[in-house]
């Protein structure tokens, strides 16, 4: 009489089960511990990426403010690098999140570690698109008011004190005031360049997940080959730029349907599509 050993295949389907469940389970708890976990780990290269950001942004101001004697250090001056800035480093950051990916053994702690995709996505998204941002909000602040006290002097020393205008060498605080003159980004546009960083951000990040190998270098080779492939296709439209950024731009509510809905393609499900196709890349790494 054979007798059937128990605990077949049950376990193996319930796991499965639970898996899949549990990859979606968010607890506050599991993403405290979480957090503080990964800020334990990665601080000092943070902190590090931070110092490194902030050298170069000095060396930057040297150069810039000994050639022009302080003369392109304006508040539409100050913008520019902001942004440019938040570009390069947001999207070296971001692609650098999932950085022990590329480890086996790096790689097999961080998918161990007792937390759901949807909680690791969740504080990717946190630390990438929220503090990032933030922390290089300050450290710009920080360089820069000192450096515009500096442009404002250079000014003063070569033209009348009273030729100076506060408005046009104010310092330029992102998303805190509409600006006074034409010529400066309103609150609308600045939400626009930020909603464009965190889409960037998040093809950074997909890259990471989704390449082995010079995942960042291979990630940036195709995000510029898909940019000229789509100015290309852009200008054989003959479209202009105003129908792109028209919810950004004055007059916007005088848009057509058609253009209204190329805006929210464009700038609502293009950035949700690409952190939603991170997820599915994180979650894919945690199944194989």
């Amino acid at each position: 009489m054979s007798v059937i050993p128990p605990h077949t295949s049950t376990p193996s389907v319930s796991a499965g089960t639970g898996a899949d469940a549990g990859s979606a389970a968010f607890s506050l708890r599991r993403f405290t511990l979480l957090t503080r976990a990964h800020w334990a780990e990665h601080r000092r290269q943070y902190l590090g990426h931070l110092l490194v950001t902030g050298i170069l942004y000095c060396v930057l101001l040297v150069f810039v403010l000994a050639l022009s004697n302080g003369d392109v250090f304006t508040t539409s001056g100050q913008s520019a690098l902001y942004f440019w800035g938040l570009y390069l480093t947001g999207f070296v950051f971001a692609g650098r999140y999932f950085d022990g990916m590329s480890r086996r053994e790096s790689a097999l702690l961080a998918l161990m570690r007792p937390a759901s995709v949807l909680e690791k996505w969740l504080l990717c998204v946190a630390v990438v698109v929220v503090a990032y941002p933030l922390c290089y909000t300050l450290l710009f602040l920080a360089i820069s008011w000192p450096a515009q006290g500096m442009a404002m002097a250079l000014r003063a020393m070569r033209l009348d004190s009273s030729s100076v205008s506060t408005q046009d060498y104010g310092l330029f605080v992102p998303l805190l005031r509409q600006p006074v003159r034409d010529s400066l980004l309103t609150i609308a546009q600045q939400w626009g360049f930020f909603i464009a960083a965190w889409a960037l951000q998040a093809v950074a990040v997909t890259g990471s997940l989704y390449f082995r190998g010079a995942a960042m270098l291979k990630t940036l080779v195709l995000g510029v080959a898909l940019s000229v492939v789509t100015a290309l296709i852009a200008a054989l439209a003959d479209s202009r730029h105003e129908v792109f950024f028209a919810w950004w731009m004055a007059g916007a509510g005088s848009a057509g349907t058609s253009v209204n809905v190329l805006n929210a393609c464009l700038w609502v499900v293009l950035p949700v599509l690409l952190w939603w196709q991170t997820y599915q890349h994180l979650r894919e790494k945690e199944l194989t």
